[in-house]
């Protein structure tokens, strides 16, 4: 009866004294919790009639105009009540003990030890649970809603990965377990996991996008449910949006000055921003408009401090034996690389010049109209317009800024979506047709203008028809990277090497493109390479290829010794001698993406295979001639020596024979001569 009246006590004195201002609602006078910490507005936003009568204006404002309330202004409060609490229950607990068993001495410093420590920890768990609750309220109604609220408390995201992590282990494990309903747990967690990187932020959904892409990476389920971070991402509609538009352009005044019918519903939203429809009032063109989300700058301010600790960890604790897919790398570098490029994306004005640059480089004009390409051949011949392939949309850089991009509306296809491309009246043919496309633009971005994309996910490619023929569409330029001319030349030596199965040249542009250490072994990666080549894990679909009138040559034999093929059976012999440059890094990422969305158009999709027949635009019809005439020259040499060295070897073999047989012959009877007088002239005649 003792212990009940106490806790009966306890929470009577605790929940008005410390937990009241969780069950406060905000009102400008007295709100604790902060949702998001709000960057400063425009002076002339604030001031615009919309945003004293919007609550979503009225909730940027008093974020900004109130103190920031943080744990440690309210430390004293909670302090001083906690020991009020804990200096009544004292009292409380002497009374009692004296009341029932006057004879015993009480302890005064242990109970209240002990008093203390149940109600602190009763403390945290309730307002850890009441703070999971508000938490989840919220995010039902917006999804993105803890972004801002994660920036500024890197714990509390933290926290949240790792409550992931055990909701998905539950479902993996029972998965495992039960297999007549592993599909459906397997959907259900591809929805908590897809659902849980939304929730996270950013960074987190280009990770889900990116593996999205990969084929075999994740099972069928997941797949599908982390397609919806591509352009499903919860965005800001209606009035909100419009707020959203007005404190990304400076003012009200200044977005009606130079936009008209501004749809106020998104077409698409992705990780950083949301595309809406207007009219571009200058021209009356239709454009669309890309709006930044805000706190992104914060969110990563704090994502990639945390990231970068975690690199040099690792690289502290591997030190030189970091690897990366087997491949030696600094993980700091790549961490270091990944926050320049993705730095660069949330500037707009970046992606701009990103897709200037693009759309010059391949000859792309407004209304995808061809114009003279900037790039030009191996044997600076002007490579021709892409446009009857390939579109990108036009961008107006003089009313594009750092939150705002303005591009030429362009609609289309989302070049995954199957069912609408069969509605189209897309065969299978066009959808080939698609993808090499795809790889051949690829194969220009790598080899000739030396600046690719590194974000070909399907949320980024269209299709539309021109003249009754399919085109590719380009939209997002926001992750871009530059290769010099040796990584160029590189790969494009790979990709022919690859094609003519040789690996002494494989071995060669691996040392052009600067991937080998200083202490490479170059007879193990030789005959490791040989070893693929000749096992079939490297390989061409060459029946595409003489399809597309490549001629095949016999393959260069290999001089690895067989105690040299024993040595490479296993890759980590070999993948010691690599190392990553960070521009290769994101040259895997694109391939890797890219062989995603190819493969949905043409299952049996492969980037050297589609893209080795359009070799000849990128070296131009002169060079390409010249160095298919050494190789023509290099393969008659070769298939001359070998018949020559089978002749000599046959010939030494049979003079050997006839030695021999002189030699018993030497030592035989005459009498045994009779009945092999013919067989030895026949055997000397030959």
């Amino acid at each position: 009866h003792g212990k009940r009246k106490l806790v009966l006590f306890v929470l009577a004195a605790a929940v008005p004294s410390c937990f009241v201002n969780a069950f406060t609602p905000p009102t400008s006078n007295n709100r604790i919790h902060v949702r998001r910490p709000s960057p400063p507005l425009p002076t002339a936003s604030l001031e615009s009639p919309l945003f004293r009568t919007s609550s979503l204006a009225k909730r940027d404002i008093e974020l900004q105009t109130r103190p920031q309330t943080s744990w440690k202004r309210r430390f004293p409060t909670v302090a001083l009540s906690l020991l009020t609490v804990l200096s009544a229950c004292t009292r409380q607990v002497m009374a009692i003990q004296q009341q029932h068993q006057p004879h015993l001495t009480i302890s005064k410093p242990k109970h209240v030890i002990r008093l203390a420590v149940k109600v602190i920890t009763l403390w945290l768990i309730i307002t850890s649970l009441i703070r999971q609750v508000q938490v989840k309220r919220r995010q039902r109604l917006d999804a993105t809603s803890e972004w801002g609220r994660y920036a500024a408390h890197p714990g509390a995201r933290g926290r949240a990965v790792l409550c992931l992590i055990l909701k998905i282990l539950p479902f993996w494990f029972f998965g495992k377990l039960w297999r007549t309903h592993q599909q459906s747990l397997r959907t259900r967690s591809g929805t908590l996991f897809s659902t849980g990187l939304l929730q996270l932020g950013p960074l987190y959904i280009k990770l889900g996008q990116i593996v999205s892409c990969r084929e075999g990476l994740l099972p069928e389920e997941w797949k599908k449910e982390l397609e919806r971070l591509q352009d499903k991402v919860p965005a800001r509609s209606g009035q909100e949006a419009l707020e959203l538009a007005y404190a990304s352009i400076g003012s009200q005044q200044e977005f009606e000055a130079t936009f008209s019918n501004f749809t106020t519903t998104p077409l698409a939203a992705a990780s950083l921003g949301q595309v809406h429809k207007a009219v571009l009032r200058e021209n009356n063109d239709t454009v669309a408009v890309k709006i930044q989300r805000p706190y992104l700058r914060e969110i990563y301010d704090q994502d990639f401090v945390l990231l970068l600790k975690i690199a040099n960890v690792m690289d502290g604790i591997l030190k030189s034996k970091s690897q990366v897919g087997g491949v030696s790398q600094s993980w700091t570098e790549i961490f270091t690389n990944a926050q320049d490029i993705l730095y660069r994306e949330i500037d707009y004005r970046d992606e701009a010049d990103n897709a200037i640059r693009f759309a010059q480089d391949f000859g792309l004009g407004k209304n995808g109209r061809a114009i003279p390409a900037r790039a030009v051949t191996r044997s600076n011949e002007t490579i021709p317009s892409a446009a009857m392939w390939l579109r990108t949309p036009y961008v107006y850089r003089n009313v594009s800024s750092e939150k705002v991009l303005v591009m030429e509306y362009v609609p289309s296809i989302k070049i995954t979506n199957s069912a609408k491309l069969d509605s189209a009246n897309y065969t299978a043919e066009e959808k080939e047709y698609l993808a090499d496309s795809l790889a051949r633009s690829y194969l220009r971005q790598f080899c000739v203008n030396k600046f690719f994309s590194t974000d070909p996910h399907p949320g980024n490619l269209g299709v539309e028809r021109v003249n009754g023929n399919p085109r590719l569409i380009f939209y997002d330029f926001g992750q871009a990277c530059e290769l010099n001319s040796e990584q160029a030349d590189g790969i494009l030596a790979v990709i022919e090497a690859i094609v003519d199965s040789d690996a002494d040249r494989c071995v060669d542009a691996f040392q052009t493109m600067g991937v080998l250490t200083d202490n490479v072994d170059l007879d193990k990666v030789r005959a490791k390479v040989a070893d693929n080549f000749e096992k079939g894990l490297v390989k061409v679909r060459k029946a595409k290829l003489k399809k597309a009138g490549y001629v095949f040559r016999p393959p260069k034999k290999n001089n690895a010794t067989t105690s040299m093929m024993n040595v490479t059976k296993e890759d980590s012999d070999v993948m010691k001698y690599f190392k990553l440059p960070a521009e290769y890094a994101f040259v895997a990422r694109a391939i890797s993406q890219m062989d995603g969305v190819g493969k949905s158009l043409d299952p049996y999709f492969d980037f050297i295979s589609s893209a080795a027949p359009n070799i000849v635009e990128i070296k131009g019809a002169g060079t390409y001639l010249q160095d298919e005439f050494v190789k023509f020259v290099e393969s008659a040499k070769r298939r001359f020596n070998n018949c020559w060295t089978q002749i000599v070897n046959r010939t030494q073999h049979q003079s050997h024979s006839a030695t021999s047989t002189s030699a018993v012959v030497a030592h035989t009877p005459v009498d045994s001569f009779q009945g092999a007088d013919q067989s030895v002239t026949a055997l000397k005649n030959r």
